[in-house]
């Protein structure tokens, strides 16, 4: 038997081959380890890098978008209260220009109607005059035409009614 074979029932397996085949196996090994392996161990980690660096990009970008959200919402809400004020001043501001508005309109009114009324009196006193005057005219002319002539008391009664008749013509 020789000393670098064992014994196998079916065969038998040579240590020379399990050498050899051992050997190249460690060969291969050490050449796929510095050749592939290391490449290829170093080209996933790069890209499990990668993906992190993306992943984190991404996380850091979701956060960005969230906080820009909530700026733009506060900054929407605090539009929306600033327009309601803003609404709220104008309904006040108008209310008190309305008010304003009828005080003078009132005031106004009530000068004018002062205005007319002391116009009224106005010319009521001067027709109040002028007939007064006209009176003591017609009263001065009915005594001339008394004086100039005597008359009897139904001529003077003619006269007066005839005068007053006039009276009636000239304020017609």
């Amino acid at each position: 038997m020789n000393p670098f074979v064992l014994g196998v029932a079916v065969g038998g397996l040579y240590v020379g081959d399990i050498i050899v085949t051992l050997l190249s196996f460690s060969i291969l090994l050490f050449l796929l380890k510095r050749f592939a392996w290391g490449p290829l161990i170093k080209i996933m980690e790069e890209r499990e890098q990668h993906v992190a660096t993306e992943l984190d990009s991404a996380e850091e970008s979701r956060k960005r978008a969230e906080k820009s959200v909530k700026e733009a919402d506060e900054r929407l809400e605090k539009a929306r209260a600033e327009a309601k004020e803003i609404v709220i001043n104008a309904k006040q501001s108008a209310t008190g220009l309305e008010e304003e508005i009828i005080r003078e309109a009132r005031s106004v009114a009530k000068k004018m109607k002062q205005d007319a009324e002391e116009e009224v009196e106005i010319e009521r006193k001067e027709v109040l005059q002028e007939m007064q005057e006209e009176v003591a005219q017609i009263a001065f002319q009915i005594a001339m035409d008394i004086i100039q002539k005597e008359m009897s008391p139904e001529d003077q009664k003619r006269l007066i009614k005839e005068r007053l008749n006039n009276i009636g013509d000239d304020w017609s």
